[in-house]
């Protein structure tokens, strides 16, 4: 065991971290896509024709983010505490002005402060903010993690499914108007991990449904090919994927959905 730790300790040393090797391999990545024109977004997205082969999906995750951000919008990062380096990679590199703010239930685990004009603690459940705070609200494969077993992030959780309905209602309420609101999270087959959660259709359209009628819902769908990398399929053909299905260091499948919030729109306060 000594020796091993010897060996990965030298390959280390010559050779970097694994695990930044990779953070660094999918900013790279990432950043080809940042590169072409999507002129018919959020409605639609180009990537790359072979794209992020052997990567996880925030690949597409952070041409996600890219593409909805515009210089000097007001912008909420949810689960910013535990983001990966390719994560702070993207948000070094954002255009100025740049006005971010961070929220989670767990404290960060590096100097938010290059980052985030403000670090927020707090459940976006229930955050306790201004309505219409914000013109732009990420939230990049977190809401699988709400309502889950977070003991590896924090003791500060609940433990109920339908937390991610009522996160949703209240990022859509922080969204100020013609805002942008854009959710990931691992999509195929329905799996309950504990920690988190692939979501399926019925279980996505749950959550989406209800808010149709107060926004204008672009849904996207990703799938993981080992030959070409992430591609956008139809969710249909995504039924029979799991999470773990590829050695690609993170999910097989992927749901995005861009929420455009219209002047006017408002969900009702619950009880009226």
């Amino acid at each position: 065991m000594a020796r091993l730790r010897s060996v990965r300790a030298l390959s280390n040393l010559l050779f970097g971290d694994p695990s930044h090797r990779l953070q660094r391999m999918i900013f790279r990545e990432a950043a080809r896509g940042f590169t072409l024109e999507q002129p018919a977004f959020p409605a639609d997205l180009h990537l790359p024709p072979v794209f992020g082969r052997r990567l996880p999906e925030r690949v597409v995750e952070l041409v996600l983010a890219w593409t909805t951000y515009t210089p000097g919008a007001r912008v909420l990062d949810v689960g910013h505490s535990n983001i990966m380096e390719c994560h702070r990679r993207l948000l070094s590199r954002l255009r100025p002005p740049v006005h971010l703010t961070g929220i989670d239930i767990a404290s960060p685990n590096y100097d938010v402060s290059s980052f985030y004009e403000r670090s927020i603690l707090a459940d976006i459940t229930n955050t306790g903010l201004a309505a219409e705070s914000f013109d732009r609200i990420w939230c990049i494969s977190t809401l699988e993690h709400i309502g889950m077993d977070n003991t590896g992030y924090t003791q500060n959780f609940k433990l109920d499914l339908h937390l991610d309905t009522i996160a949703l209602g209240e990022m859509y309420r922080l969204l100020a108007p013609d805002g942008l609101l854009l959710i990931t999270v691992p999509f195929g087959k329905f799996e309950n991990h504990g920690w988190m959660r692939n979501y399926d259709l019925a279980s996505w359209h749950r959550l989406l449904d209800p808010l149709r009628e107060y926004g204008d819902v672009h849904e996207h769908y990703f799938r993981y090919d080992p030959d070409r990398g992430w591609k956008r399929v139809a969710a249909s053909q995504l039924e029979m994927t799991g999470y773990y299905d590829h050695p690609n260091a993170g999910a097989s499948g992927l749901a995005a959905v861009i929420i455009h919030k219209p002047a006017g729109k408002h969900i009702p306060a619950r009880g009226t």
